[in-house]
This record gives structure tokens, sequence and C-alpha cells, in this order.
């Protein structure tokens, strides 16, 4: 009985710490994917408003589309899962003026995982003769699907209407191949801006910052505080979930290692008794009881990280119902070891020096 509840209490803890580790970890890659957290921006230059950021566009001040290979340079280039250049440019549809969004659609789309586009399937990308546009900008201009604008001399078809976002650099844009805006601009490697996502769940953003800053002379780097902050408090929900359900077991196993220690006394008062009447003192008796505790607990403790190692390997991807993937981790075993001797020794202190203090007198009445 002893053994088996350290062996359940063990595996349960090692089982629910690595899934959702791998869960935090699997959770915080994807709240990073799910939008930029990262700006890199001109540091002057003549000003237009994209997202409530300014953003410099006067010739010279701009950036360049090598800092793209630059930037894959850094100490932490593995964080950068998305990056997202940008031209922004005033346009004139109708006599009415718009914003014009550059972009390479594939890294758009997968930092906008949240847009809904009218026109497009699933994974469907644009064509580099198609523009998307707002939902605003086909309300004020009666723009539909299939009709043809012209921007600059040239003519583009709409491939897709973006439904409404609450968003007005989303809804009162149109979003082009990047390509073709720095062709009708004459600026063929000119940006405004970059968007990155980065996975900063186990290096913090403001690193990859310093290292990009570094990279980029002449730019400003800057992180977005609040998409941060909300990642962070998510991650850090499933760290508390996990270490309260952890602490709740162990607790439990330790009452358990208590109860089944206290049990044991009373079994073995007869036992006891022999002993005590034979020569043995209290604290031979305390250290008995204790070198029997620490054996099983050891015991029970290697015995139930393998379980629970191994049960997350194998089913934790199936419990948690996500794609994860939890990774051995054989300095956990060393912690399991450790975590099941103190439990068990704590717990079994109180019944080892009440068995220590029997009186032999009255435990041999039990012949």
């Amino acid at each position: 009985m002893l053994l088996f509840s350290i062996i359940i209490g063990v595996a349960s803890s090692v089982f629910l710490f690595t899934t959702t580790r791998s869960m935090e970890q699997d959770v915080a890659d994807k709240i990073d994917q799910f939008g930029s957290n990262l700006l890199i921006l001109p540091k002057t230059g003549e000003t237009l408003s994209f997202g409530g950021v300014t953003v410099g566009t006067s010739p010279g001040q701009e950036l360049d589309m090598d800092m793209i290979p630059q930037m894959k340079t850094i100490k932490n280039n593995e964080t950068l899962a998305t990056i997202s250049p940008k031209l922004l440019a005033e346009g004139e549809i109708n006599t009415k003026r718009v914003l014009l969004v550059g972009v390479q659609f594939p890294e758009e789309l997968r930092l906008k995982k949240w847009w809904t586009i009218e026109g497009l399937a699933v994974g469907q990308l644009p064509k580099s003769n198609e523009i998307l546009i707002g939902s605003e900008v086909a309300r004020i201009l009666d723009l539909s699907l299939g009709q043809e604008v012209e921007i600059k001399g040239e003519k583009f078809r709409v491939g897709g209407i973006i439904q409404p976002t609450g968003s007005l650099e989303n809804d009162q844009a149109i979003f082009m191949d990047l390509p073709a805006l720095q062709k009708v601009e004459d600026k063929p490697t000119a940006i405004s801006l970059i968007e990155a996502a980065v996975l900063c769940y186990t290096c913090p953003i403001e690193d990859v910052s310093l290292q990009l800053s570094e990279k980029l002379p002449g730019t400003k780097v800057a992180a977005l505080q609040s998409t941060i902050e909300s990642r962070d408090d998510t991650v850090a929900q499933f760290s508390l979930f996990a270490a309260v359900i952890s602490v709740i077991l162990l607790m439990t196993s330790g009452f358990v290692v208590a109860m089944s220690m206290i049990s044991a006394v009373k079994e073995r008062t007869r036992d006891i008794g022999i002993l005590r009447a034979i020569g043995f003192r209290k604290k031979h008796i305390l250290r008995m009881f204790l070198y029997e505790v620490s054996l099983i607990s050891a015991l029970g403790g290697l015995m139930g990280f393998a379980l629970g190692m191994g049960l997350a390997m194998q089913f934790g991807s199936t419990v948690v119902q996500m794609t994860v993937q939890v990774p051995f981790q054989p300095l956990l075993a060393l912690y399991s070891l450790a975590a099941a001797l103190v439990i068990s020794l704590i717990a079994g202190i109180y019944p080892a020096w009440q068995a220590s203090r029997l009186d032999p007198v009255e435990a041999l009445r039990y012949f």
C-alpha cells in the first residue's frame, strides 16, 4: 500500500508536470504566431500611419529588403517564427485616397490568422495581380469580388474581401503583392516596416530586440508589450495550474504514507515490543522505521517517474487533445526521487516517533 501510493502520487505529478510544460510551450508558440509581437521601423522620415504606428516613408529613410537576411543571423534566430516586411504608400481609386500595403502574402496571412477573407479558400493565396481589400474600402468604393481596379497605372483584380475586423488598418487598407507595389512605386527594394512574430517562450523578447538593433543600425525595434503581457499571463496561468495540482497530488500521497505508517505501527506493535525487550533503544526503532520508509519511497519515486514519464510521452497528446511533444527528461528522475523521500520522511516521522515511544511491557501484552 505504501509503495503503491508513492508510485501513483509521483507518476501523476510527473505526468501532469511534463504534459503541462509541453502545453505551455505549445500555447506560447501559438500565441506568438497569432499576430506580430515585434516591429522594426525606420528612426526618421516623413510619416504615414499604420495601426497606430508612425513609420518613415521619405526616400533614403526607408528600410531595405536586405535587412531580412540580416535578421536571420542573430544569435536567437530560431525564435523568429514569421518575418513580414511591408511597404506603405498612398493611392487613388475613383478619386478617393486609399492606403496601399505591399506584403508577402504567405507571411502576412500567417500573422493574420484571424482574418476571414471572402473569395479565398483556407490556405489559398492571392495571385501577384490580385489585391485583398478591407471591408470599409469595399463599402466606400463599392468594390466587389473579381472587379478590376487601376492603381497607379496598373490593373489589379479584387481577389478577396477581408471581413470586418474592427481594426482600421485592416478594414480601410488595400493589401497587394509587395513586389507589385514596389514596382509601381519605383522602389524595388524599399519597405516601410517589418512585423515579426517572435517565439519568446525560452528567450526574453528584450534579448531578441537588442540583437536585432545591433544587426540593423538606423532602425527602431519595438516590442508590442500588450501582446507579450497577454501571452505571459496565459502561460503563467498554465504554470500555476500545474503547480497547484502537483502539490495537491503530492500532499495526498503524503497523507496516504502517514496513514500507512500509522497502520504499520499498530500491526507491528508486538514486533516492536520484542525488539524493545531485547535491548533496542528508541533511536534504533526510530531509525528502523525511517530507513524502511526511505527505501520504499526511493523505490516508489523511481518507479513513479518511469511510469509517469512513459505515460506522458506515449499518451500526453491524446489526453490533452493537443499536438504536443513530451521530451524525455532524465533530470526529473532526481526531482521525483527527492520529492518522494522528503514527503515520505515528513509523513512518516510522526508514526515512527510513536513507534519508538511504545512501552515494551504494553507492547508484549499483544502476545
